[in-house]
């Protein structure tokens, strides 16, 4: 059967299998040094992956001179109770084969291999503890910020890593207010104003919050599922490879989506 690699911590590398119904072998092995310390980390449900995920780790590495990018698919989003993903084989078969020729960009299925409810807190205070010389940078689009706020131990996170928050020019990015507010940042508009960016707040844990702008792409994957199911081309929103497997796989044809048999 064949396999995916999937990045798990014991000493410098550790290879665990995970099984996916697929053709093809991944041969994406993925290498962890003790050289890598500035790392980000993009989660999501990726249902599917696209090219505005992969533009914003793209312009984030190269903004802020990270070294790796770490993909990190969610079980069960706690934000999105409401609406079952698309099973994990068919998302992280979609995200190997969007990651295969990026070298700098690596899948990690921690929040799937746990299973139940994803929470950004757990998930962090595992890398930490495997990797505790990583430099993390949590990679954050600006609707996820705005409610960040209620995220579980939320204020927890800001102690274990930098905050990066990449904005397109049509958003205006509001400051939650209870997150200002358990900050310590008074002197922080609640209204971050596009001409204003990029912006470094420096926080009491040592770390930091940066606001900063990502080319405009207006692409979402609720849109892209919408268009398979009407029917639509969805060209140019995602890689041809996983466009191809959305295809063969006949994936969002409905509005439940079908698990891998």
């Amino acid at each position: 059967m064949p396999k995916i690699v999937k990045i798990k911590a014991l000493g410098n590398i550790v290879i665990s299998l995970y099984p996916i119904l697929s053709n093809d072998l991944c041969n994406n092995l993925i290498t962890m040094t003790n050289e890598v310390k500035r790392v980000g980390v993009l989660g999501g449900t990726f249902d599917p992956i696209h090219n505005g995920h992969l533009g914003l780790a793209a312009e984030t590495m190269q903004l802020f001179d990270l070294q790796r990018v770490l993909f990190i698919p969610v079980n069960q989003s706690p934000h999105k109770l409401h609406y079952p993903p698309t099973s994990s084989e068919h998302r992280v078969a979609m995200l190997e084969l969007a990651l295969a020729q990026e070298t700098a960009f690596s899948l990690e299925l921690m929040e799937i291999e746990m299973g139940g409810i994803s929470y950004t807190i757990d998930t962090l205070s595992q890398i930490k503890e495997r990797h505790p010389d990583w430099e993390l940078f949590l990679i954050l689009g600006a609707d996820a910020f705005m409610i960040m706020d209620t995220w579980k131990s939320y204020a927890n996170i800001f102690k274990l890593c930098n905050v990066l928050v990449g904005t397109r020019p049509d958003i205006e990015l509001k400051f939650p207010a209870k997150l200002s507010q358990m900050l310590g940042l008074k002197n922080i508009p609640l209204e971050i104003k596009n001409n204003s960016l990029p912006t470094t707040l420096n926080l009491s844990a040592g770390n930091t919050i940066r606001l900063y702008q990502i080319p405009p792409q207006d692409i979402s994957s609720r849109e892209i599922r919408q268009q398979v199911q009407d029917g639509k081309e969805i060209k140019n929103l995602l890689p041809l490879s996983v466009e191809n497997y959305i295809m063969k796989n006949q994936l969002y044809r409905t509005e439940s989506p079908p698990n891998l048999v």
